[in-house]
């Protein structure tokens, strides 16, 4: 009953290497169509982009939020993002393990409101702006058919990015200095509850006038704001709740309560949007 075998695929996903040649410095930007950045000047600080600072971790809020709503079709049921604590903790302590493109494990990604969450990575040799390592996830959009039959090893950081019911974000950045054979810059980011269910990969969200799902709960009259802070831990809650909804929601037996936290989301969400 248990969705570990769905968020072990889900997380399946393939990271992406951008190599940024040393000689190179930074102040601004350009952009290629080969996606590679061209840099110029004094090389970018690392305190510039650590995620453990306020100010960083706003605009990571706002990088995402601000893709989220601009998918094409539009997304009629798109949660808003803000920023976890608990999430990025997660996420850190991942980028500092230094596993050049591996993903951590579900144990890893787990947060107890959610069960695992998903994950997107990026790493480069030099440190590059979030945003950049953010458009790049956003760009496999490109290989992205709606409704259509997709390969989540081609666009499965795009589909995480905009799954509509992620709507828990925290990132972690770490300078592996001592990895073989280059030392890179390691960029994690952590969401929940987790998207990319093999099953849904081709609608990551509904399509619809932005809004239309969560009608008295919009922000920026482009994203929903009536999130659910709970995940469903079993794979077939809403069907039990269906046919047995006093059993799984009201029981105040042991077992009831067991039920009931297994099942957050679909007794205690009414009215919100919940995954998958």
């Amino acid at each position: 009953m248990r969705l570990w075998r769905r968020w072990l695929q889900a997380a399946a996903v393939v990271v992406v290497l951008v190599v940024v040649m040393p000689t190179m410095q930074m102040a601004r930007r350009t952009w290629r169509t080969d996606r590679l950045p061209r840099l110029f000047g004094r090389r970018l600080q690392l305190r510039s982009i650590e995620p453990g600072k306020h100010r960083v971790q706003r605009r990571l809020v706002q990088f995402h939020n601000s893709f989220r709503s601009k998918v094409k079709p539009q997304a009629e049921n798109m949660l808003a993002m803000s920023w976890s604590n608990e999430v990025a903790k997660d996420a850190q302590r991942w980028a500092d393990s230094c596993e050049l493109l591996v993903h951590d494990n579900a144990t890893g990604r787990t947060v107890d409101t959610f069960g695992p969450c998903g994950q997107n990575i990026f790493v480069a040799t030099q440190q590059v702006p979030w945003y950049f390592a953010v458009k790049t996830w956003w760009l496999e959009k490109e290989h992205f058919t709606y409704g259509g039959s997709n390969n989540i090893k081609q666009v499965g950081h795009y589909t995480q990015l905009v799954w509509h019911s992620s709507h828990q974000l925290g990132c972690g950045l770490a300078h592996c200095a001592h990895a073989k054979p280059l030392p890179f810059f390691n960029y994690v980011c952590n969401y929940c509850p987790i998207g990319n269910f093999l099953e849904r990969i081709g609608h990551p969200y509904d399509s619809g006038p932005p809004c239309n799902g969560c009608q008295g709960h919009c922000k920026g009259r482009r994203l929903c704001t009536n999130s659910c802070p709970y995940g469903d831990l079993w794979m077939n809650c809403r069907e039990l709740q269906r046919s047995f909804p006093a059993w799984l929601c009201n029981s105040k037996t042991k077992e009831g309560l067991e039920r009931l936290r297994s099942c957050r989301a679909t007794c205690m969400c009414h009215g919100k949007i919940t995954y998958p």
